[in-house]
């Protein structure tokens, strides 16, 4: 008899701690909720003026909500103070300027603003997108390289061409399928790479296209729009 009412009164206590855990949930999502509520419409267009000298991040970050009463939430983590003078700028370019010098970054779901710290991961992909636009441009900069005076062509095969085009600019060009054969007479001296390419496939009169080895080791169109 004993056993059955220290069992009565476990079950007592195991259903009234129940009923607090979920009681606890409850009350923990609507303050979740309550917070999501009280975030706003955040305009990364909007303009704004920004003079701070060794503030908290918050403080700056805060100046970016329309409205007093927005929520951009700062993560723990961001600590670092920031001295920021700009005038006129959209709260995307501020943001740029305050995460460039705290490592931060921010995410924005179309209408919510969140500000984090950056993790070790994200200062790997930083820099791998780094090195990938800084290889971009180095590539697109080489159609811009200028042949030698004097690089002239008679009845030559497109594929022979395109091959020494390649050797001067750093680029590797290819002919399109089926028209490395075609024979050309162009004078290309002093043109750009660009210019060159757009007078090899006006000449042959083709598909308007080169191939191009990309930056990242694909392969790109390189291709006349306007014939």
């Amino acid at each position: 008899m004993n056993t059955q009412t220290h069992s009565k009164s476990m079950k007592k206590k195991i259903g009234f701690l129940f009923v607090l855990l979920v009681v606890l949930v409850l009350s923990s999502c609507s303050s979740e909720n309550q917070a999501d509520e009280s975030s706003c419409y955040v305009d990364m267009g909007m303009r704004v003026t920004i003079d701070v000298t060794d503030v908290e991040p918050k403080v700056v970050f805060d100046q970016l909500a329309p409205e007093p009463d927005c929520a951009i939430t700062v993560r723990s983590g961001v600590r670092q103070h920031i001295t920021l003078h700009m005038e006129d700028a959209t709260v995307t370019e501020v943001l740029a300027a305050a995460c460039g010098q705290i490592e931060c970054k921010y995410t924005f779901d179309g209408q919510h603003l969140f500000i984090s710290h950056l993790t070790f991961l994200d200062k790997l992909v930083m820099q791998a997108r780094q090195r990938d636009a800084q290889a971009q441009d180095e590539w697109q900069r080489k159609f811009e390289v200028h042949l030698p005076e004097g690089m002239r062509f008679e009845d030559a095969t497109v594929s022979s061409v395109l091959a020494e085009i390649s050797t001067v600019s750093g680029l590797e060009i290819t002919p399109w399928e089926g028209e490395g054969d075609r024979k050309v007479t162009l004078n290309l001296g002093g043109m750009t790479v660009d210019e060159a390419l757009e007078a090899i496939v006006r000449y042959i009169d083709g598909e308007g296209v080169v191939m191009v080895k990309t930056w990242n080791g694909g392969n790109a169109q390189h291709r006349l729009v306007d014939r």
